[in-house]
């Protein structure tokens, strides 16, 4: 890298947009542990599952923001890859049965398991082009949140989110509680069962119950099914006004992480997930966005998410266990939210 270009970048497109946004900050960006640290705006916030200091949250200040046409049409690349998925079968098994022991005993209502998927492209292929990767995901995900980063601390991401933790209009604020999954067929009604609707209103007693205390006014929609990609989910919209004093990171921290990518209680459910997962979650389920940022506030939780390495991704996914949940049906629903990140090689 010359001195001249650039150490870290961002690139950000909101859902249904024909455009995105380029950030690029020459020098270090800053760097937090807590979210209450964060700044109250002028940034673009990247924040990890858990900050610490090898994970911490990253404060991107722009030096340069510029506003790009999305192309009408993606651009090829390689297809040729393997991946260990039977390594991760059997990884997800043993989490499985760590996590699930805790529901059946009483120790937790709800618990997300995640886990990642290590694709790797044949030698003969190019390395992958995550500028590229992004304008697929744009194209293909015209619905979700879509944001590419580079940073030293972070290396290089690519999301394409559907859910939002918190985004502005003019002085409302507002979130969802997102969660319960299935296929999404066009036309055909879902039948959602009781492990689904009960998974979903988990999500929303927390949202609930976080933010009345700090709020002046609350409001929350009907429970409705949003079509995402080649999924649905259920989802409740939560509207809010906020006193003037108050701090968008005292807001942030009593949201994240959601009972929707960690579980209930959250401490219990975060010790459960630290010792589950065979391998730390990192930047995969925290969040990012432009935060006050060119007049626009729109934070989005970092699903559907990949990292890179040369001529290799890791991709993330994860799903909500319940006591009743089963393992086969479990992983064949991480599955299909691995699709989404799949189709864009």
């Amino acid at each position: 890298m010359t001195h001249d270009e650039p150490t870290s970048y961002v690139l950000y497109r909101t859902p249904h947009s024909q455009h995105f946004t380029r950030l690029v900050q020459r020098g270090e960006p800053r760097t937090f542990h807590a979210l209450e640290q964060m700044p109250e705006g002028g940034g673009y916030a990247i924040v990890p599952f858990e900050p610490s200091a090898d994970c911490p949250i990253v404060w991107i200040e722009p030096d340069e923001a510029t506003t790009h046409a999305v192309p009408a049409a993606p651009m090829g690349l390689p297809s040729h890859h393997e991946s260990d998925e039977a390594a991760q079968r059997a990884a997800y098994s043993r989490a499985f049965a760590t996590a699930h022991s805790r529901l059946t005993d009483g120790t937790l209502r709800k618990v997300v398991l995640s886990r990642r998927l290590v694709v790797t492209l044949h030698e003969h292929e190019a390395d992958l082009d995550a500028q590229r990767l992004f304008l697929r995901a744009c194209h293909y995900r015209p619905g979700s949140f879509v944001a590419l980063w580079h940073t030293p601390h972070t290396g290089t991401w690519l999301t394409a989110t559907p859910e939002v933790l918190l985004d502005r209009r003019h002085h409302v604020w507002s979130t969802m509680a997102l969660a319960g999954t299935l296929p999404w067929q066009e036309g055909v009604t879902p039948v959602w069962n009781a492990k689904n609707r009960e998974e979903q209103q988990v999500v929303a007693r927390f949202i609930d119950e976080q933010l009345r205390p700090v709020c002046d006014t609350l409001t929350a929609s009907p429970v409705y099914t949003l079509h995402t990609g080649n999924l649905q989910h259920l989802c409740t919209d939560f509207r809010f006004t906020l006193p003037v004093h108050t701090a968008v990171g005292e807001v942030l921290a009593r949201l994240h992480p959601t009972p929707a990518v960690c579980g209930m209680p959250r401490q219990e459910a975060l010790r459960t997930i630290g010792q589950a997962e065979a391998t730390p979650r990192r930047y995969y389920a925290g969040f990012s966005g432009p935060l006050h940022l060119l007049g626009e506030t729109h934070l989005y939780v970092s699903l559907r998410c990949m990292a890179f390495s040369p001529r290799q991704a890791t991709l993330y996914a994860g799903g909500g266990l319940m006591p009743e949940s089963q393992e086969a049906e479990e992983w064949d629903e991480t599955q299909r939210k691995l699709t989404t990140m799949l189709q864009l090689l």
